[in-house]
């Protein structure tokens, strides 16, 4: 979401063995106004046969401050994301009555659900966002660029790279983005 002016956070972002990741992961929560939360992503483990829970244990750490935390942190705002709607009901039955939006593991879903609730959720007197569609075709765009970007400063395929990686191409691929972009709306007479 670098294209709205938002900077993503995650515990990805940090690296430090003597930390306790959960630690650090609600540091994050705390210092941000805005939590997504994908609760998708508890699929079973192959080896162990065991699902994964970190993401509702975020989630949940996120809602204990929001409803009994100071009072900063009871201003927070959270979007809760699912890859099929009401399928928290059958793993998660306590956040039922919350408003959880599906994405169907669809990326342009996903891009669509985050954007909506970003821009319900900016600041009073802020313009509103770019559109899902623009910020979409941004994102094509996007994959266009860093390809090349990934090669010059020979990192590690863009699928595998660490999430610091991942958001230093993508400051270094926007300048060409909205250059791309300008010509584009040059050509049709806006610009």
């Amino acid at each position: 979401m670098l294209t709205c002016s938002y900077l993503p956070r995650c515990a990805l972002d940090y690296s430090d063995s003597g930390a306790v990741r959960f630690t650090e992961i609600v540091k994050l929560i705390t210092s941000c106004d805005l939590s997504i939360h994908d609760i998708s992503r508890v699929e079973l483990d192959r080896a162990s046969r065991l699902p994964r829970f970190n993401m509702p244990l975020e989630l949940g750490a996120d809602l204990g401050l929001r409803l009994a935390g100071p009072p900063l942190q009871r201003r927070r705002r959270t979007l809760i994301l699912d890859a099929e709607a009401h399928r928290y009901d059958k793993t998660l039955s306590d956040i039922s009555g919350m408003d959880i939006d599906a994405h169907a593991n669809n990326p342009r879903q996903v891009i669509r659900l985050v954007r909506d609730w970003l821009n319900a959720n900016r600041r009073p007197g802020t313009p509103p966002l770019p559109g899902a569609v623009a910020i979409n075709e941004d994102y094509g765009a996007y994959l266009g660029f860093a390809q090349r970007i990934v090669a010059k400063l020979r990192l590690d395929p863009h699928d595998d790279m660490p999430h610091g990686d991942y958001v230093h191409v993508v400051v270094l691929a926007l300048p060409s983005i909205e250059a791309a972009r300008g010509v584009l709306v040059d050509t049709v007479g806006v610009g």
